[in-house]
């Protein structure tokens, strides 16, 4: 698929029109449409209303929507159902001479005007299983062990740098996910404070997907993509000539240029934004429930413990819009080739029928199988090794090095951030 390139007042018409009717749709009393318009509504009381409207409903915004665990499950693993739109492989309609006008009711989807394919976003199923065998030798648990040391260490100099009083999220999460990433990429060191702003610039692009931006956000997505794009050409074509001992090396002796550029560009960009995500929901909920956050402190090894509820109960991914390759029936519904199936994977994550209090934050719990924020063929399951060592090795780091942290203002998030529901300011002393 090829992204249209609209003039600033074309590009500005059609978001706010994406806005208004989501706005629009929103006054209609329906709990997705309200989840999507993103206007202040407590989340968790729409996912407890999304599952009260049955198995799979229909909702005004022309989805299906699930917020039942065993439902979403069956969705997320249903190979007839892919975060890639069915039109996005079909032919080109015949030039048959002068394009007319579209009609001013006529308004392009938002993954026909923002960049989800250059950063692998929009990959289908297999596409997404063939780069996960890719990523496995150099992201699996035994790969991403050799970076511990460094992990540790950027988490320190961020803390140290940031002082007694400090932003978890700026100050701390952010510099330590990118720092890493770039240097699992490969990218030179003196190119890390330009790959750094450009990851914090691109931060909004799975919620994006779901919610149209503002202006200024889109063109900064754009020109963040844009310039990673550029960033990752350069290293590319200096791997081609001097293969060094790094992902992306790893990946041209595999794959395509193309390929490469555009699956770094995901562990980048998506991957960061997931991992400063998680880290900062894990931080804030241990802060606001003392005894997980004293348990932590005693036996760091409960880490991993604590992504997996993190997960589960504030996950980094809270809505998976997929679409129906193929006409099927979920939960005895039918449903038709090119219909929108949304998982509301938080609300999923807090159904009664699957987890014991489901909204009690607990990480002594059990965690078997996989987490849906994660769900294995879709493009956001690829960066997931990376987000969740990012996080364990961040909140091990944290618990030696500032045992009496403490919030010291409110946990503040990004508007219009349905997808993500992402932390963008969490104030913190000690």
């Amino acid at each position: 698929m090829v992204t249209m390139t609209l003039t600033e007042s074309e590009l500005g018409r059609v978001l706010l029109t994406h806005r208004g009717v989501q706005w629009i749709i929103g006054t209609k009393d329906d709990p997705y449409a309200l989840l999507v318009r993103a206007a202040g509504d407590d989340p968790h009381r729409l996912g407890e209303l999304i599952r009260e409207r049955g198995p799979l409903y229909r909702s005004s915004a022309d989805a299906w929507v699930t917020a039942h665990h065993e439902v979403a499950a069956a969705a997320l693993g249903d190979p007839r159902l892919s975060v890639r739109h069915p039109d996005a492989d079909a032919p080109a309609a015949p030039d048959e001479g002068e394009q007319r006008e579209p009609m001013p009711w006529e308004v392009p989807a938002l993954r026909e005007i923002l960049p989800f394919d250059e950063v692998f976003l929009t990959a289908g199923r297999a596409d997404c299983e063939r780069v996960r065998d890719l990523l496995e030798p150099l992201l699996g648990g035994k790969a991403l062990e050799r970076w511990r040391p460094a992990a540790d260490e950027a988490v320190r100099r961020a803390l140290a740098a940031a002082g007694g009083g400090f932003d978890l999220r700026t100050e701390v999460a952010d510099p330590f996910a990118a720092r890493i990433v770039a240097e699992l990429l490969g990218v030179p060191q003196e190119e890390y404070d330009r790959f750094a702003q450009l990851c914090r610039g691109a931060a909004g692009l799975l919620d994006a997907t779901v919610c149209s931006p503002h202006l200024r956000t889109a063109r900064e997505l754009i020109a963040s993509v844009e310039g990673m794009r550029s960033l990752l050409t350069g290293l590319i074509a200096r791997r081609r000539e001097d293969c060094g001992d790094d992902l992306v090396s790893a990946l041209l002796a595999a794959t395509h240029e193309d390929e490469v550029r555009s699956v770094c560009m995901l562990l980048a960009l998506v991957g960061t934004e997931l991992a400063a995500t998680l880290f900062c929901d894990a931080v804030a909920e241990l802060l606001e429930h003392p005894a997980a956050w004293r348990s932590l402190r005693e036996d760091p090894g409960l880490a991993p413990a604590v992504v997996e509820e993190t997960l589960r109960y504030a996950p980094p991914v809270r809505l998976v819009p997929l679409y129906a390759v193929e006409d099927l029936e979920l939960a005895g519904t039918a449903v038709a080739a090119g219909s929108q199936v949304v998982v509301a994977v938080e609300a999923a994550g807090r159904d009664a029928a699957v987890h014991a209090e489901p909204a009690a934050f607990d990480p002594a719990r059990d965690a078997t199988g996989e987490r849906q924020a994660f769900a294995a063929g879709l493009p956001t399951s690829l960066p997931a090794p990376l987000a969740r060592f990012l996080t364990e090795r961040g909140l091990r780091v944290l618990a030696a090095e500032a045992p009496d942290l403490r919030r010291t203002g409110p946990v503040l998030r990004r508007l219009r951030s349905g997808v993500t529901g992402a932390v963008i300011a969490l104030p913190v002393a000690g």
